[in-house]
């Protein structure tokens, strides 16, 4: 049985500070900064309830996606609702690398240890590659992650193997509306092979069979920074980037700091002094975003 708690479950299992309102559930997966979840319900909380969170919380923070005639920032919900998907949802440069995919993978369940040691492994590939700096990448952190994916109900943990190696992994949350992927991640030696492009392809595929439980797949919430590449790469892959906004509401304490004036300074940090630096370059997405919220029929 689906269940919609499931993130709030497995991100407690992982240590993370996980709180309710009445529309959503929330998690603090940046310290004193709250994401609702799951990531493709869209909510619009009322005042009260904000008020409520934060005090509950003491949070500094929080961030949700929300209608497009709300307040907030213009982003993007990449979903996959095409039943009997096939090669023909496809561009035909994703059908050539899915084809090539299929020439050098084969797509299976992952196991635990695999997980462990393999998932570790490609975590830190895929991380040097995009210059991100994440707790993915701490072994003691990975260790819980990989035992709640294999401990929780309804967490499913895909592999494209390569010589019988794991060479990209994908975790899915099965809630009961959507198949939500919340981490993929791949060997930078083997890019050239396309597993990711075989990978989703085959477990998107599976989840909208007709026979099977034609469940909508959520690829994910749109990022705070711009990702023109992985954009690109959901949309060849028939993803639709559904048109939303999400908000950010910051506590009353802060809120007189965060202006125009801050963000040039973050902009001088990340230009002169920290070019490569991933919480400078998070925080510049983070304000910008607040910055560039525009007012709509929901405005807190």
């Amino acid at each position: 049985m689906r269940r919609m708690n499931l993130f709030s479950e497995f991100y407690k299992a992982v240590g993370h500070n996980v709180y309710s309102s009445a529309s959503s559930e929330w998690v603090e997966i940046q310290h004193g900064m709250l994401l609702s979840v799951p990531y493709h319900r869209i909510i619009s909380p009322s005042k009260s309830e904000i008020e409520k969170l934060f005090a509950d919380a003491n949070a500094m923070g929080i961030r949700f996606p929300t209608d497009q005639d709300g307040y907030g920032f213009s982003s993007s919900l990449a979903m996959c609702r095409k039943i009997d998907y096939s090669m023909t949802d496809l561009s035909s440069k994703a059908r050539n690398q899915v084809r090539k995919g299929m020439k050098n993978f084969e797509i299976r369940t992952v196991s635990h240890s695999e997980l462990l040691i393999d998932g570790l492994h490609l975590n830190r590939k895929t991380l040097a590659r995009q210059q991100r700096n994440d707790p993915k990448s701490d072994k003691n952190v990975w260790d819980k992650i990989s035992s709640a994916c294999f401990t929780i109900e309804g967490i499913k943990v895909f592999g494209a193997y390569h010589m019988n190696k794991l060479a990209a992994y994908m975790v899915v949350l099965e809630t009961p509306t959507a198949a939500e992927i919340i981490i993929q991640n791949s060997d930078s030696d083997l890019l050239n092979l396309c597993p990711n492009n075989i990978l989703a392809y085959t477990v998107t595929r599976d989840y909208l069979s007709a026979d099977g439980p034609a469940l909508p797949v959520c690829y994910g919430l749109g990022s705070l920074e711009i990702t023109q590449s992985l954009d690109h790469f959901k949309s060849i892959m028939g993803y639709d980037l559904e048109s939303i906004k999400q908000r950010i509401v910051f506590n009353r304490k802060i809120r007189p700091f965060l202006n125009s004036g801050a963000l040039h300074i973050l902009d001088l940090l990340q230009s002169k002094l920290f070019k490569k630096n991933y919480f400078i370059r998070k925080c510049h997405g983070l304000l910008s975003c607040y910055l560039n919220q525009t007012s709509g029929t929901n405005h807190v």
